[in-house]
């Protein structure tokens, strides 16, 4: 293929997005394409107009002249970064205006990273290192579960090309609790003794929850998805993984730390003295 040919075919696979915020929402959807239009060479249009809104913090402007901010380096020194990108795609001014509130940034880690999906991950890999010798057992793979991992990666990988994170990451929120759902209705605490092949089959299929659930987290909480994928020795890659039965897992870690509640009238405290009045 002629190199040139080549080149403007990988153009016209190329997407072109325009991210900007509220204040630019009419330069950037209407003057500009309309120059682009009217200056008639052809300019490539936006294929996804990504619009932000304003976003508050402890129900104030934001003010970093007046330092009424939280610093992302201030804020990474003190706390898990997944913490931070998951409070603020989850909570963000995706589609309308938002608030920063630390209580909130608390209560969504704890109950969302720490609660649900650092307890699935936790719970099914600590148990097989404690009852199951340490190896991923042999098991009947669950169809639904399966399928329903195949279709994440589809929606998800849509909305994302879509600019949809806050959809995309409840999408994978529900998976999770329905997957700690999977593991209370399976009891394996007590099929351990009662049918062991029983509970083999939910321990294996936890496992394969748990390796779709990194990969689909890879690009929203990169840092814990990046510990998960070590420990099941996953590759990235979009697309359903299999860890294969008679791996043995290294040492598992608490994935996040439970945030003391005490932290949210300190960092407002920390917030007033930069800023006083």
């Amino acid at each position: 293929m002629d190199g040139e040919k080549q080149g403007e075919d990988e153009k016209k696979e190329i997407r072109h997005y325009y991210v900007h915020g509220k204040d630019n929402i009419p330069f950037h959807t209407i003057i500009l394409p309309a120059l682009l239009i009217a200056n008639g060479d052809g300019w490539r249009l936006p294929d996804e107009i990504i619009s932000s809104e304003y976003l508050t913090l402890e129900g104030k402007k934001i003010s970093t002249s007046r330092n009424y901010a939280v610093w992302v380096k201030d804020i990474m020194d003190r706390y898990d970064g997944d913490s931070l990108r998951y409070y603020l795609l989850a909570n963000g001014p995706e589609k309308k205006d938002a608030d920063f509130s630390w209580r909130e940034f608390v209560n969504s880690h704890n109950g969302e990273l720490l609660g649900a999906y650092g307890n699935f991950i936790n719970r099914s890999l600590v148990f097989i290192q404690k009852y199951l010798g340490g190896t991923v057992p042999e098991g009947i793979p669950n169809q639904e579960l399966r399928a329903e991992t195949d279709r994440l990666y589809a929606s998800v990988g849509e909305q994302i090309e879509r600019g949809r994170f806050k959809d995309a990451l409840d999408d994978i929120f529900e998976f999770v609790r329905n997957a700690n759902k999977y593991f209370d209705s399976r009891q394996p605490w007590i099929t351990r003794d009662t049918d062991q092949k029983d509970c083999a089959d939910t321990l294996h299929n936890c496992v394969q929850l748990i390796a779709g659930l990194a990969v689909l987290l890879y690009p929203f909480l990169p840092f814990s998805s990046e510990k998960v994928c070590g420990w099941l020795q996953l590759s990235p890659e979009w697309k359903r993984q299999q860890v294969e039965p008679g791996y043995r897992l290294p040492e598992i870690q608490v994935l996040f730390q439970r945030l003391d509640k005490k932290l949210v009238e300190e960092e407002n405290e920390r917030l007033e003295r930069a800023c006083p009045g």
